[in-house]
């Protein structure tokens, strides 16, 4: 079965990859005209995403907080290079789905899906339920489910609400629902069912030592990612809550070793937390919510503390009490909604007022912000929470630093500029052109080498030219004037998402594997020759690091704020 046909039937979101959309008869959601009959992720959940994007493209600074640069052009270019990076991981991500798409859901291998489901809802219900009985009662009701299959063009399109998996989650409801407990089971078991599809599906499909080797590739992904995030937290813990508390600095010796201590506490920490913590929504969800708990305090932080003369310390509390607060309080309202706050809501007679006054606030917002009362899961759904964490997080910052701030923070110094300049490498300010306003829009500045500018122009062009222009402005006009129809909408997905996607994937990646190697060798040889500065361990005196006071002293240059 080809992938057009795939997309017929599935919408696909750049977020999620394909998910099975709510559709009224006859609507198409691979038509992204349709998209306001979705609820979760619609077109308020793509205007977050690129509002989250811009908030975190300018708090990592650069590409990653884990990693550094030789210079801080170096740092930027890799910023840019990440655009190039993750098309091959998308696209591999997107055949995984489709794939499991076409598997589960086509007629043509209703028995064996039909044995899949079962391990699967087996699996899930001895995580999920925890009395015996009741577990024994959920897993004999499902055993009782007829194994079946969709025919495209026989049968009536699927949907979220009405799909192949719609009577194992009807029969869970009606066997787990209706306390308190049983509706958190409930919220547990259809959370891990979805979650658990693909991993139990490839264990039935895949043979032994295919099975092997894409498990190698997952640890592999896995540690590449969480050693960073291991050493994102591990670092913050050293140098922002351990290090300003210290009178006298420790030993590079001693630094490394607090270091190494704090990053196996970390990882004790995030063992112990993933085994316990059961996630309850989609996994997109989840990524979102926990990425509010930076982006809605630490983003505005970042930006305003290094762009702005105004900020300070009341708007930086400001910004993580309300924004990283809002993002909390989302979170524990979602994990306990079920079991613990909607009971007590019930029982307090609150939860039917409290459901008029959501549905009355986002009435005008329907179809795409919708809040409506239930008891298994909160009616506020995490995008609509990283919004108002975001939002928040910046009107306290500004709001606190601009009631507190005396006089404007000296930021020259920050940027080590001016007087400030102890490195010499000052640079002349941009001058304005009809000529190279085009460069700077882009960010090309002097320093950029003529494969630099290749690099920038070529990601402006996918980026700006290609998919806003061409695939976004372009396809909009002309189903404006002339609707597509969903044959072509399939076409237009299938070439988009696969076909470019898969070529761009190829030769970004010979392209990094020869650079990574030039570049690693340059990596050592610089590790070779670098000089250790003992007094660059993060350390402030005065806000200022003992390593610019030590160079500002040896110039004669004074500092305005002591």
């Amino acid at each position: 079965m080809g992938a057009d046909h795939i997309f017929l039937h599935f919408g696909w979101s750049d977020t999620i990859g394909p998910v099975m959309m709510d559709r009224a008869p006859g609507e198409s959601f691979i038509n992204p005209f349709d998209i306001e009959k979705l609820r979760d992720f619609n077109i308020f959940a793509l205007f977050v995403t690129i509002m989250g994007s811009i908030l975190n493209r300018a708090s990592w600074i650069g590409n990653d907080t884990s990693g550094s640069g030789r210079t801080p052009h170096e740092q930027k270019m890799a910023g840019i290079l990440g655009t190039w990076r993750v098309l091959y991981a998308q696209l591999m991500m997107l055949l995984v789905a489709v794939m499991l798409i076409a598997l589960m859901t086509h007629s043509k291998y209703a028995e064996q899906t039909y044995e899949i489901r079962q391990e699967l809802t087996s699996k899930v219900a001895q995580e999920a339920v925890s009395d015996p009985i009741m577990r024994e009662q959920l897993n004999a009701s499902l055993a009782q489910i007829p194994a079946d299959g969709h025919a495209i063009g026989e049968d009536a399109p699927l949907s979220r609400d009405n799909n192949v998996d719609t009577p194992y989650m009807e029969t869970a409801h009606n066997v787990l629902a209706g306390t308190p407990e049983g509706n958190l089971e409930y919220q547990k078991f259809r959370t891990l069912y979805h979650q658990m599809m693909l991993p139990v599906a490839l264990k039935n499909i895949l043979p032994m030592g295919l099975m092997g080797l894409f498990c190698l590739l997952m640890i592999m992904l896995l540690i590449s990612t969480d050693d960073s995030r291991v050493f994102n937290a591990s670092s913050t813990i050293v140098q922002d809550i351990i290090m300003p508390f210290r009178k006298k600095p420790f030993t590079p010796k001693q630094h490394l070793l607090v270091l190494r201590l704090s990053s196996l506490g970390v990882c004790i920490f995030f063992f112990f937390v993933s085994i316990f913590f059961v996630q309850l929504d989609y996994i997109q969800m989840f990524i979102v919510i926990m990425t509010g708990l930076w982006l809605g305090g630490a983003g505005p932080v970042m930006i305003f503390g290094l762009y702005s003369r105004f900020g300070n310390s009341v708007g930086a509390f400001g910004a993580i009490i309300f924004g990283s607060g809002f993002s909390l309080a989302g979170l524990i309202l979602q994990r306990s909604w079920a079991g613990t706050v909607y009971p007590w809501l019930e029982s307090k007679g609150w939860a039917v007022p409290i459901g008029h006054f959501l549905e009355n606030v986002s009435h005008p917002f329907s179809p795409y912000i919708v809040w409506t009362m239930n008891p298994v899961k909160f009616p506020i759904n995490s995008y609509e929470l990283y919004f108002m964490a975001m939002v928040s997080g910046i009107a306290a910052y500004v709001i606190g630093s601009a009631l507190t701030q005396r006089k404007p923070f000296n930021l020259d110094r920050l940027l080590h500029r001016g007087v400030y300049d102890i490195a010499g490498e000052y640079k002349p300010p941009f001058k304005w052109s009809i000529r190279n306003a085009c460069q700077k829009l882009i960010g090309i500045t002097p320093e950029y080498t003529l494969g630099d500018k290749v690099i920038a122009w070529s990601v402006f062009g996918y980026a700006i030219i290609y998919k806003f222009g061409l695939c976004f402005v372009g396809v909009l006009i002309w189903n404006l004037i002339s609707p597509w129809p969903t044959q072509t909408w399939s076409t237009y997905f299938l070439v988009t998402s696969l076909w470019v996607t898969a070529v761009l994937g190829v030769i970004s990646t010979v392209w990094f594997l020869i650079g990574g190697i030039v570049d690693i060798r340059k990596l050592f040889r610089d590790l070779a020759a670098r000089i250790d500065d003992p007094l660059d361990n993060g350390m402030v005196e005065g806000h200022v690091s003992l390593t610019d006071k030590a160079a500002f002293e040896a110039r004669g240059v004074e500092d305005e704020d002591e």
